[in-house]
Protein backbone atom coordinates (compact mmCIF):
# COMPACT_ATOMS: atom_id res chain seq x y z
CA UNK A 1 0.00 0.00 0.00
CA UNK A 2 2.85 2.37 0.91
CA UNK A 3 4.52 1.60 -2.44
CA UNK A 4 1.31 2.41 -4.39
CA UNK A 5 0.85 5.67 -2.47
CA UNK A 6 4.47 6.68 -3.11
CA UNK A 7 4.13 5.87 -6.80
CA UNK A 8 0.90 7.85 -7.05
CA UNK A 9 2.48 10.88 -5.32
CA UNK A 10 5.48 10.70 -7.68
CA UNK A 11 3.19 10.64 -10.74
CA UNK A 12 1.16 13.60 -9.45
CA UNK A 13 4.33 15.56 -8.64
CA UNK A 14 5.98 14.97 -12.03
CA UNK A 15 2.87 15.83 -14.01
CA UNK A 16 2.22 18.96 -11.95
CA UNK A 17 5.76 20.18 -12.61
CA UNK A 18 5.24 20.15 -16.35
CA UNK A 19 4.48 23.49 -17.91
CA UNK A 20 2.88 24.48 -21.16
CA UNK A 21 6.43 25.01 -22.44
CA UNK A 22 6.87 21.23 -22.33
CA UNK A 23 4.34 20.72 -25.11
CA UNK A 24 5.73 20.15 -28.63
CA UNK A 25 3.83 23.15 -30.03
CA UNK A 26 5.27 25.47 -27.42
CA UNK A 27 8.77 24.28 -28.30
CA UNK A 28 8.15 24.89 -32.00
CA UNK A 29 6.60 28.30 -32.74
CA UNK A 30 6.21 27.47 -36.46
CA UNK A 31 4.13 24.38 -35.63
CA UNK A 32 1.98 26.44 -33.26
CA UNK A 33 1.44 29.11 -35.92
CA UNK A 34 0.49 26.46 -38.48
CA UNK A 35 -1.92 24.73 -36.07
CA UNK A 36 -3.54 28.06 -35.22
CA UNK A 37 -4.07 28.70 -38.93
CA UNK A 38 -5.60 25.23 -39.40
CA UNK A 39 -8.00 25.86 -36.51
CA UNK A 40 -8.95 29.28 -37.91
CA UNK A 41 -9.51 27.85 -41.41
CA UNK A 42 -11.75 25.10 -40.02
CA UNK A 43 -13.73 27.74 -38.14
CA UNK A 44 -14.04 29.95 -41.24
CA UNK A 45 -15.24 26.97 -43.28
CA UNK A 46 -17.81 26.05 -40.62
CA UNK A 47 -19.07 29.65 -40.41
CA UNK A 48 -19.24 29.77 -44.22
CA UNK A 49 -21.47 26.66 -44.28
CA UNK A 50 -23.67 27.94 -41.45
CA UNK A 51 -24.20 31.25 -43.26
CA UNK A 52 -25.14 29.31 -46.41
CA UNK A 53 -27.70 27.34 -44.44
CA UNK A 54 -29.18 30.40 -42.69
CA UNK A 55 -29.05 33.08 -45.41
CA UNK A 56 -28.43 31.20 -48.65
CA UNK A 57 -25.58 30.36 -50.97
CA UNK A 58 -25.35 33.79 -52.60
CA UNK A 59 -24.87 35.59 -49.28
CA UNK A 60 -22.37 33.01 -48.02
CA UNK A 61 -20.24 32.89 -51.16
CA UNK A 62 -20.06 36.67 -51.53
CA UNK A 63 -19.28 37.11 -47.82
CA UNK A 64 -16.38 34.64 -47.75
CA UNK A 65 -14.85 35.18 -51.20
CA UNK A 66 -11.59 37.08 -51.69
CA UNK A 67 -11.32 39.73 -54.39
CA UNK A 68 -9.17 37.39 -56.51
CA UNK A 69 -11.57 34.44 -56.15
CA UNK A 70 -11.78 31.60 -58.66
CA UNK A 71 -14.90 29.43 -58.41
CA UNK A 72 -14.78 26.18 -60.34
CA UNK A 73 -18.19 25.33 -61.78
CA UNK A 74 -19.23 21.77 -62.57
CA UNK A 75 -19.63 21.48 -66.35
CA UNK A 76 -18.95 25.17 -67.02
CA UNK A 77 -16.10 27.66 -67.23
CA UNK A 78 -14.74 28.95 -63.92
CA UNK A 79 -15.91 32.22 -62.44
CA UNK A 80 -12.94 34.54 -61.99
CA UNK A 81 -12.95 37.59 -59.72
CA UNK A 82 -15.30 38.86 -57.05
CA UNK A 83 -17.50 40.93 -59.38
CA UNK A 84 -18.08 37.91 -61.62
CA UNK A 85 -18.90 35.75 -58.60
CA UNK A 86 -21.37 38.32 -57.28
CA UNK A 87 -23.05 38.45 -60.72
CA UNK A 88 -23.21 34.64 -60.87
CA UNK A 89 -24.71 34.44 -57.39
CA UNK A 90 -27.31 37.13 -58.19
CA UNK A 91 -28.61 34.94 -61.04
CA UNK A 92 -29.20 31.95 -58.78
CA UNK A 93 -32.86 31.06 -58.42
CA UNK A 94 -34.40 31.68 -55.02
CA UNK A 95 -36.04 28.27 -54.79
CA UNK A 96 -35.37 27.28 -51.19
CA UNK A 97 -32.23 25.28 -52.01
CA UNK A 98 -29.97 24.76 -49.02
CA UNK A 99 -26.28 24.00 -49.43
CA UNK A 100 -24.30 22.84 -46.39
CA UNK A 101 -21.00 21.07 -45.96
CA UNK A 102 -18.58 19.69 -43.42
CA UNK A 103 -14.81 19.70 -43.32
CA UNK A 104 -13.11 16.31 -43.43
CA UNK A 105 -9.53 17.63 -43.67
CA UNK A 106 -7.84 21.00 -43.27
CA UNK A 107 -4.22 22.04 -43.56
CA UNK A 108 -2.19 25.22 -43.71
CA UNK A 109 1.21 26.46 -44.77
CA UNK A 110 4.02 26.83 -42.23
CA UNK A 111 3.69 30.61 -42.61
CA UNK A 112 0.03 30.37 -41.57
CA UNK A 113 -1.22 32.50 -44.45
CA UNK A 114 -2.58 29.91 -46.87
CA UNK A 115 -4.49 26.69 -46.39
CA UNK A 116 -7.25 24.43 -47.65
CA UNK A 117 -10.29 22.52 -46.55
CA UNK A 118 -11.66 19.35 -48.09
CA UNK A 119 -15.02 17.88 -47.26
CA UNK A 120 -18.49 16.70 -48.22
CA UNK A 121 -21.41 18.88 -49.28
CA UNK A 122 -25.14 18.32 -49.41
CA UNK A 123 -27.64 20.31 -51.47
CA UNK A 124 -31.33 19.96 -50.57
CA UNK A 125 -34.12 21.36 -52.70
CA UNK A 126 -37.61 20.58 -53.92
CA UNK A 127 -38.24 19.50 -57.50
CA UNK A 128 -41.12 20.74 -59.68
CA UNK A 129 -43.57 18.37 -57.99
CA UNK A 130 -42.54 19.54 -54.50
CA UNK A 131 -40.66 16.37 -53.66
CA UNK A 132 -37.46 16.89 -51.64
CA UNK A 133 -34.34 16.05 -53.61
CA UNK A 134 -30.85 15.83 -52.13
CA UNK A 135 -27.54 15.84 -53.97
CA UNK A 136 -24.16 15.03 -52.48
CA UNK A 137 -20.59 15.81 -53.37
CA UNK A 138 -17.10 16.70 -52.27
CA UNK A 139 -15.33 20.03 -52.34
CA UNK A 140 -11.96 21.66 -51.87
CA UNK A 141 -11.55 25.27 -50.85
CA UNK A 142 -8.26 27.18 -50.79
CA UNK A 143 -8.16 29.85 -48.08
CA UNK A 144 -5.89 32.90 -47.87
CA UNK A 145 -5.40 35.15 -44.86
CA UNK A 146 -6.23 38.72 -45.84
CA UNK A 147 -4.34 41.82 -44.70
CA UNK A 148 -6.96 42.40 -42.01
CA UNK A 149 -6.37 38.86 -40.64
CA UNK A 150 -9.63 37.40 -41.91
CA UNK A 151 -9.70 34.20 -43.96
CA UNK A 152 -11.30 34.38 -47.41
CA UNK A 153 -11.43 31.69 -50.06
CA UNK A 154 -9.44 32.21 -53.26
CA UNK A 155 -10.36 28.94 -55.01
CA UNK A 156 -13.43 26.79 -54.50
CA UNK A 157 -14.71 23.81 -56.42
CA UNK A 158 -16.25 20.43 -56.10
CA UNK A 159 -18.18 17.72 -57.81
CA UNK A 160 -21.19 15.50 -57.30
CA UNK A 161 -20.86 12.05 -55.78
CA UNK A 162 -23.21 9.24 -54.86
CA UNK A 163 -24.82 9.51 -51.44
CA UNK A 164 -22.24 8.79 -48.71
CA UNK A 165 -22.65 5.52 -46.88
Amino acid sequence: MKYVLSLLLMVVWTTSCRTSADSPRAMNPAAAKRQQAIDEIREADLNFSQLSERQGMAKAFTTYAADEVIKLNDGAAPTVGFDSLRAQMSRMPVDGSVLTWQVLKADASQAGDLGYTFGQWMLSRRDESGKKKTQFGVYVTVWKRQRNGQWRFVVDGGNSTPEPK
